[in-house]
């Protein structure tokens, strides 16, 4: 039986490995605010809104801890496969790790909404911010959880455990 602690199973993540996890986090808020360009009906001004204002919102609340929860992943597929990640194989578990990250973030708006928080990690919690307001909160909340999907599809629709990981998300959220 594996028992490791996140301080054991991050210890031997180097500031490099941090560096291109945060990278991945950018191509995956690229490409999802990138979406915003294929809804139809929608004017080019209005994209532009929705575009700048889901940058901040991604920018804001997802990747702000520590990423613990997100680089375990990517230490716990290294140590599952006993040697270092190819390029691919930590870009794809750098995926999953953001979409942990990212139901994480999910958690805590809708969590400071419900509890009626005013800080997280010494900043105003999102719906706090002026211009978001708690209505569009709770949206963002569902939306980021929405994003979780849009991103394991994309990048992962073709693996042998799209299913299983699907069910992994839908499972974890539920509980």
């Amino acid at each position: 039986k594996l028992s490791f602690s996140h301080k054991t199973l991050l210890s031997e993540m180097t500031s490099a490995d941090k560096d291109k996890f945060l990278k991945v986090f950018d191509q995956l808020k690229t490409e999802l605010i990138n979406d915003f360009d294929t809804l139809p009906g929608l004017s080019d001004d209005l994209k532009l809104q929705l575009k700048s204002y889901y940058n901040e919102c991604l920018q804001t609340t997802v990747p702000g801890g520590k990423m613990t929860r997100g680089l375990s992943v990517v230490r716990g597929v290294e140590i599952l496969k006993g040697r270092a990640l190819t390029e691919q194989e930590f870009f794809e578990a750098s995926v999953l790790g953001w979409q942990v990250e990212w139901l994480q973030a999910f958690f805590l708006v809708a969590d400071d909404i419900m509890d009626g928080s005013t800080t997280r990690r010494g900043a105003p919690c999102w719906y706090k911010f002026p211009h978001v307001t708690q209505d569009n909160g709770i949206n963002d909340a569902l939306f980021l959880e929405n994003l979780i999907y849009k991103s394991l599809r994309r990048h992962f629709k073709k693996h042998p455990s799209y299913v299983q990981i699907l069910e992994l998300f839908i499972d974890t959220t539920f509980q």
